[in-house]
């Protein structure tokens, strides 16, 4: 039950408006009409929280300048979100707060050119009961399609599935977010080699190894760029948990056939939360739900299940515009 703080909030934010919201409104009256966002959280959230906010500045202010400052890790997502400029901080470390003056002095930037700025951005909030009004859209950068041939020249008839067996983020949340290890493992092994299967493992960093001949693992030994060629240009499906990795897949505007399996304990999270369809028209979604919200009641039969049923498909069906996910 949500407390009297919370309520009293959200009554506030949509009698009066939010931060977000004043912010924009004095914008129109600024000298410069440039944006200056400090992140430094998940990845998800570029395309889930930030993405949306930056659509509405666009929209109602025309020809703003929008610049980010943050890690390294970020860069690569941060360019197929409609910014005009990225600048990596050296050494920034996920979840540190930084003396934004002085973080412009570093980079050699003028704080004082940016008529707005949000050095910690409350984007959930801003977007809450508004997330429908400019749903979620990465760009695709075609110069990154050559990755996949270089990294996994594969016979065109294998089928090609992506497991994503880590969020890598459980660290941050409350609650258990990653499929077991011995899950995975189990799933991999009723997919025989004979039946053409063949998974890739991806991640930001190596892990324990699975056991399998039809299994590469490229966990540790691809960047987000190589990462994102594997999985549009390669996997005919991807399993994952809610992560950064299923959040920037789905939320591509470019037209290519995939289908997701996502792996939840909490459904009321991520591309869920959210609620809109993929802008890829020819993605389909299969979201499964561990029982309990909780993703190691996930059983392998039932995720084993989807992934027959997925490959054993017709034609995708195009995506509506906009929908609460089942």
């Amino acid at each position: 039950m949500p407390s009297l703080k919370s309520i009293a909030r959200r009554f506030s934010d949509r009698a009066f408006g939010t931060a977000f919201d004043h912010a924009l409104a004095r914008s129109r009256h600024a000298p410069r009409n440039s944006f200056l966002f400090y992140w430094n959280r998940g990845m998800g959230d570029v395309a889930l929280c930030l993405v949306p906010l930056f659509a509405r500045i666009r929209s109602e202010t025309p020809g703003a300048r929008i610049a980010v400052i943050t890690r390294d890790e970020l860069k690569a997502p941060f360019e197929l979100a409609d910014v005009d400029e990225v600048y990596v901080l050296p050494g920034l470390q996920r979840e540190a707060r930084v003396d934004l003056a002085g973080a412009c002095t570093t980079l050699g930037l003028d704080l004082g050119e940016f008529g707005t700025v949000f050095d910690y951005p409350d984007p959930n909030r801003w977007l809450e009961g508004r997330r429908d009004e400019f749903p979620p859209t990465l760009s695709w950068n075609p110069q990154w399609d050559v990755h996949a041939e270089r990294l996994l020249p594969l016979p065109r008839n294998q089928i090609v599935i992506g497991a994503h067996v880590h969020s890598e983020t459980a660290g941050y949340y409350g609650y258990v977010k990653d499929w077991p290890a011995a899950a995975w493992q189990s799933l991999f092994a009723r997919f025989a080699v004979a039946e053409r299967v063949h998974w890739i493992l991806f991640g930001r960093t190596p892990g324990p190894p699975y056991d399998g001949a039809n299994i590469s693992d490229l966990r540790g030994r691809t960047d987000f760029a190589e990462l994102l060629s594997i999985i549009k240009n390669r996997c005919r499906l991807l399993i994952a948990p809610d992560s950064g990795v299923l959040t920037m897949v789905y939320y591509l505007d470019v037209a290519f056939p995939l289908d997701v399996i996502s792996l939840w304990s909490d459904p009321r999270q991520g591309i869920l939360r959210q609620g809109c369809s993929s802008p890829n028209p020819l993605l389909r979604h299969i979201p499964l739900y561990g029982a309990r919200e909780d993703i190691r009641n996930l059983s392998v039969a039932a995720v084993e299940s989807a992934v027959r049923a997925a490959l054993g498909s017709g034609v995708r069906q195009p995506a509506s515009d906009c929908r609460r996910q089942p």
